[in-house]
């Protein structure tokens, strides 16, 4: 893990960390992105290379969630760095006052990297076996009698957490890698998709006795559903990773950000399951998160209050 002075070292200049988003970006050398031609040469006062095959400009930031930002490139790699070591994360407040810039651009700023950590996990499923459950993420419903599922102003989030062996006697099961995403609600064409999306066909997939699981095996899956009611263990200790999991979020979601609107709640779980899922890969972390931000194209300020809500 880096030091602070061996970050500034690293990428305290402009072109330190231009040098490495070329690295990263075209690693054999400059590819048009319209033709894939080489560059005919690179115009160090535009900062853009110019392909000899079609004549266009393009900078290693064009098409990114860095485009035509204004913001230096080492407060945005700082920006990175924190989102991706941290395992609290960084509110925009505090990155607000590291880097120097408004809080809305700070709060910009990391919508832009979450969208990439989005991006990047999009296409990865879970196998084998898989614990699955849904929770609910909100602040307090003032006068609420229920609890769980009947928590209307919660928002519902549901996880899926594989097993990767029995763990130490007394100890919960071996967790492998974990999905999150939120849902509309926790009927049984929500928990459908949800399953479609993160879990390869096949799996076998372990709920409660939840009636939204009612056809998981018309999916494609193997199922065993565990009455809750009929047990003696609680759920969280025949569930423990999936409970462990939705506590972490709702700890990372109250502790760092206090409050989070529903409509960005996605982009939050999509940053909290992006870390978890590489927990063990801290040697090359910035690193991969700076290839998932060059491989996103970028959001704009406009888009993100105008976004619908999402639960």
């Amino acid at each position: 893990m880096l030091t602070v002075h061996g970050f500034r070292s690293q990428f305290g200049e402009e072109w330190q960390c231009g040098a490495q988003l070329t690295r990263q970006r075209w690693p054999e050398g400059f590819a048009c992105p319209r033709c894939a031609g080489p560059s005919r040469g690179y115009m160090a006062v535009r900062r853009v290379h110019e392909c000899a095959t079609c004549g266009y400009q393009c900078s290693v930031t064009a098409g990114t969630i860095f485009h035509k930002t204004r913001t230096p490139l080492p407060s945005w790699f700082w920006a990175i760095y924190r989102m991706s070591h941290d395992k609290k994360g960084i509110s925009a407040v505090q990155l607000a006052k590291e880097i120097g810039v408004s809080y809305p651009t700070a709060w910009l700023m990391q919508h832009k990297i979450r969208k990439a950590m989005q991006d990047r996990d999009q296409g990865y499923t879970l196998n084998g076996l898989v614990e699955v459950d849904e929770g609910y993420v909100g602040g307090e419903e003032h006068g609420k009698t229920r609890k769980g599922r009947g928590a209307k102003s919660k928002s519902v989030v549901a996880v899926a957490v594989e097993h990767r062996g029995p763990g130490e006697p007394g100890r919960p099961p071996i967790p492998g890698f974990a999905a999150l995403s939120v849902l509309p609600n926790a009927g049984s064409k929500s928990l459908d998709s949800f399953l479609k999306d993160k879990v390869r066909p096949g799996s076998h997939v372990l709920t409660d006795g939840w009636n939204g699981y009612w056809h998981v095996e018309q999916n494609g899956f193997a199922h065993t559903a565990i009455d809750l009611s009929k047990q003696d263990q609680p759920a969280h200790k025949l569930f423990p990773w999936v409970h462990i999991t939705l506590s972490n979020l709702k700890r990372f979601l109250l502790g760092t950000h206090h409050t989070v609107e529903n409509k960005h709640l996605k982009r939050y779980v999509a940053e909290f399951n992006y870390r978890l899922n590489r927990r063990t890969m801290e040697e090359d972390l910035l690193t991969r998160l700076l290839r998932a931000s060059l491989a996103t194209q970028t959001i704009t300020y406009k888009q993100l209050i105008a976004t619908p809500e999402l639960t």
